[in-house]
């Protein structure tokens, strides 16, 4: 079995190749880095190493390397591949999108003449809503209606749920040049109703019909924690996620978005309280993990994308509102993203520049979508520490 991934960096070599590696497949590993390619061949096996209550290392093995900038040889292996996967993130996915698309086209020549069925699967492994979706739209207008008729039938694309957190560790700390430090908890979830009948035999990868209560529960739950322990860990002064999580007043900010965002999903999705409960113990775990040195300006960064009205904060507080529960912790945690002020990042420096020229409203109308005069936005502007947070500007 063969499998083309999109994307030697850390998701790549820690998380969806290791994985591909362990179900026996022969990985090609495309990239745009040269040299990271050069070392990948000049390199038979590399680390990845587990960092839990107790650390281990595993070898990978097992794979190639191929330049993107090749692209004869990287159409010749997408067209030999029986899974393919990307994590190079949604800007990328254009680029990647075109080459995804011919060797799609010389898979399609390949089997009118193979006298065995040919299936391939493709799934986007990005943190993005509708990830294999969004990038079959970017392949979509590279190939020709009669034939993307017929490459739909050879090809199956379903969105995806993954998770894994890459720790904090300095290369210098690194025993290898392709070591890749990751955490125990990984989570792939792939969607069962698109694949029908085809069958995906991968170890370590959960099925599932509910890809989207599947996403929702890891934004709602996991990135809005990451979301909030940033914001109100970096204005309470702290370096690292494990460190604002001892904090008492970071700790009922994030209780209680925690049991609103667990009502909307058992009365969204159907997601038991105890399932829910296990996932939020499960993710409180993660994010206490001193070992990750996960620190607070990564998980806050680009705060902008954040407020987006489908991600982390906005999406649960309106759909919280929706379903008859008010979101008042998630309001207040909206109200930290407006408030980051992190120098070295352009869009909290953007949101800073925005709120001094234009004023909340145009603010939350621009980044959010809300009207200033909807119950979300009035309870954003009159969050009490909103209010004492501007107050420093």
């Amino acid at each position: 079995m063969k499998a083309v991934h999109f994307g030697a960096g850390n998701i790549g070599r820690g998380f969806i190749g290791l994985l591909l590696v362990e179900n026996g497949y022969e990985v090609t590993f495309i990239d745009v880095d040269e040299r990271k390619i050069d070392l990948l061949n000049s390199n038979p096996r590399y680390p990845v190493i587990i960092v839990g209550e107790d650390e281990t290392t595993k070898e990978v093995e097992g794979y190639k390397g191929l330049w993107a900038n090749n692209q004869e040889e990287v159409i010749k292996a997408i067209a030999e591949a029986n899974i393919i996967t990307t994590a190079v993130g949604k800007e990328s996915l254009q680029k990647v999108a075109p080459l995804i698309a011919e060797g799609l086209l010389k898979k399609l020549q390949l089997s009118k003449i193979s006298s065995e069925p040919i299936h391939i699967i493709v799934i986007a492994c990005e943190n993005v809503n509708d990830n294999t979706s969004y990038l079959k739209s970017l392949i979509l207008p590279y190939i020709a209606p009669e034939e993307w008729n017929e490459i739909e039938n050879l090809v199956s694309f379903p969105n995806c749920v993954v998770d894994r957190i890459i720790p904090n560790i300095s290369p210098d700390e690194l025993i290898h040049p392709l070591a890749v430090a990751v955490e125990e908890y990984a989570l792939f979830v792939i969607d069962k109703k698109v694949l029908g009948n085809k069958i995906l035999n991968l170890q370590g990868a959960e099925f599932t019909e509910n890809i989207k209560g599947a996403l929702e529960q890891k934004l709602f739950t996991l990135n809005m924690a990451h979301a909030i322990v940033g914001y109100y860990g970096y204005l309470a002064g702290f370096q690292y996620v494990h460190e604002a999580l001892e904090d008492t007043r970071v700790q009922t900010l994030l209780n209680g978005a925690m049991a609103e965002i667990s009502q909307l999903l058992e009365l969204k999705h159907g997601i038991s309280e105890a399932e829910q409960q296990n996932y939020v113990q499960k993710t409180l775990k993660r994010l206490k993990n001193p070992k990750l040195s996960d620190e607070i300006v990564r998980v806050a960064r680009q705060p902008k994308r954040k407020l987006h009205p489908t991600d982390r904060l906005i999406a649960p507080a309106q759909g919280a509102l929706e379903a008859g529960i008010t979101p008042a912790y998630l309001a207040t945690g909206i109200a930290g993203a407006l408030a980051y002020d992190y120098i070295e990042d352009e869009q909290a420096k953007e949101l800073v520049r925005d709120l001094r020229q234009k004023g909340i409203d145009a603010v939350l109308r621009e980044t959010a979508l809300l009207n200033p005069n909807e119950t979300l936005a009035r309870m954003v502007k009159s969050d009490f520490t909103f209010q004492e947070l501007t107050r420093r500007r």
